[in-house]
């Protein structure tokens, strides 16, 4: 997974911060992009199924905006995607579990409380 760091609501980036444990402990690796806004939301699953939209992984996408993505079924897209997915990667830092554990308590305080503000927005 690949999340920018420069965000147009710095509260959404504190609090996405703080849910990285659960993903790091499901094996999930995580990239921050660090050379400007990344807003694309895309996915690509078994390299042959891809989707491109405007969804953000939250409930407020899902259940209040109006969202859409596009879902293809199509290897040659996939293999666009993935390019670019890696070349991105070389933008990034990645998230290691013991150091997003290591984090101080300011830092831990600061995004449970974004993420309580966050859903209520």
């Amino acid at each position: 997974m690949v999340a920018g760091i420069h965000n147009d609501m710095r509260i959404s980036r504190y609090a996405g911060i703080h849910l990285y444990g659960r993903l790091l402990e499901a094996g999930i690796e995580i990239h921050e992009y660090n050379r400007t806004m990344l807003h694309q939301k895309t996915m690509v699953v078994d390299g042959i199924w891809t989707t491109i939209g405007t969804t953000n992984f939250d409930n407020r996408s899902f259940a209040l905006d109006e969202e859409s993505n596009v879902c293809v079924y199509d290897r040659r897209l996939a293999e666009q995607l993935e390019s670019i997915f890696i070349e991105d990667l070389r933008s990034c830092k990645q998230v290691i579990l013991g150091q997003w554990r290591r984090r101080g308590l300011k830092k831990r305080v600061f995004g449970a409380t974004c993420l309580f503000l966050k859903e209520q927005i």
